[in-house]
């Protein structure tokens, strides 16, 4: 039986009443306060991993007490030692390999100091996140009648690993490409590197861009929403790779003629639950947890994606190893609901309507 380990931390309030419901009954200021000097600690195990080849594989949730902005607030010093800390609980437990999730891959460039300071190797698991998004953002945009080849894509978040890793390897496959984030000196680089594929390529730190874009892919590190309603034109496809999400809920309320997925999610084989930690259906989980399954199944107990950079060869690699074990994209979601065929036609209906009435 291989083994891992994945960290995971509250979202919001709501998480933590899960476990402590006097959190409801104070400012989040004091929740905040007590849970950083709260220890890391295991939440559950994971089992029902069973690759197509036969192998198994088991794990556990360990749960590390920061809220999102705290990844950002605190001493970083700080965060950082806790977050080895529940690297070391995962080790101890008799983890082969952890899985940084959510903000816990941020802090230290990307993992990396925590990699030079753990005592088992580690993934953020970016590089199949950005392999299943890359899936589900071509297989939208068919269903959409998008024809990517004639199409503008934006990437908003495009300087952090997976969204400069998206931009790479889809560049040749789109038209235009629109790099959007807040380092100018990191998007002109990216830039650079993305015009050896695509001459057609613009960059900007206004999120106001990607009105122009058929395909968006959000994924930032922010804390709250920054794509609201008016922001995407009709017909559109956005797949919202972040955690907490980028895409505003009333998007999907107010522009029917969108059409908005949650990226980054795949299927798992075996007989997999993560229902309650994730809120995810039977059987899928978020690519990040997905690649640190992967890992274990392969025996690949090295430190695999860190830092700032994924290597296309490394997504092609990852691609690879999901065929080998039976990993795959999830059917289409949104807001973690499953999008019937009649609801997505209804979008393109409604997006083809609304392009006839503005002619």
């Amino acid at each position: 039986m291989e083994t891992f380990g994945f960290l995971v931390h509250p979202m919001n309030i709501d998480d933590v009443a899960r476990k402590y419901k006097i959190a409801k009954k104070v400012s989040p200021r004091v929740v905040a306060s007590v849970l950083k000097r709260r220890r890391p600690f295991v939440l559950s195990e994971i089992t029902g991993i069973k690759s197509i080849t036969g192998k198994e594989a088991t794990g556990w949730f360990i749960i590390v007490p920061f809220l999102p902005h705290q990844f950002y607030d605190l001493d970083q010093d700080y965060v950082i030692e806790k977050i080895v800390k529940a690297c070391e609980i995962g080790r101890k437990e008799g983890a082969g390999i952890i899985g940084l999730g959510a903000f816990t891959a941020i802090p230290g460039n990307g993992g990396r100091l925590v990699d030079e300071m753990a005592r088992v190797p580690i993934t953020t698991g970016n590089t199949y996140t950005v392999a299943v998004a890359i899936e589900g953002v071509i297989e939208a945009a068919k269903r959409m009648d998008i024809d990517i080849a004639s199409s503008t894509l934006a990437i908003v978040g495009a300087t952090g690993s997976i969204g400069s890793a998206a931009a790479e390897f889809l560049a040749d496959q789109f038209d235009e490409i629109i790099l959007i984030g807040r380092n100018q000196d990191r998007l002109i680089k990216l830039k650079e590197r993305v015009s050896n594929k695509n001459k057609h390529v613009k960059v900007s730190s206004s999120l106001s861009s990607i009105r122009p874009a058929d395909v968006i892919m959000t994924v930032t590190g922010a804390v709250d929403a920054v794509v609201n309603p008016n922001d995407i034109k009709p017909g559109a496809v956005i797949c919202d790779v972040a955690r907490p999400r980028d895409v505003a809920e009333a998007v999907v309320r107010k522009r029917k003629d969108v059409l908005v997925i949650d990226g980054g999610l795949a299927k798992i084989p075996g007989n997999v639950d993560l229902y309650s930690v994730m809120g995810l259906p039977k059987g899928l989980a978020l690519g990040c947890i997905a690649e640190t399954m992967m890992l274990a199944l392969e025996e690949r107990y090295e430190s695999y994606t860190i830092g700032k950079e994924i290597s296309l060869k490394k997504i092609n690699e990852i691609f690879e190893m999901a065929k080998k074990h039976g990993f795959e994209l999830a059917a289409l979601r949104s807001f973690d609901k499953k999008l019937s065929d009649a609801y997505i036609n209804k979008v393109r209906e409604n997006a083809r309507l609304k392009e006839v009435a503005g002619r």
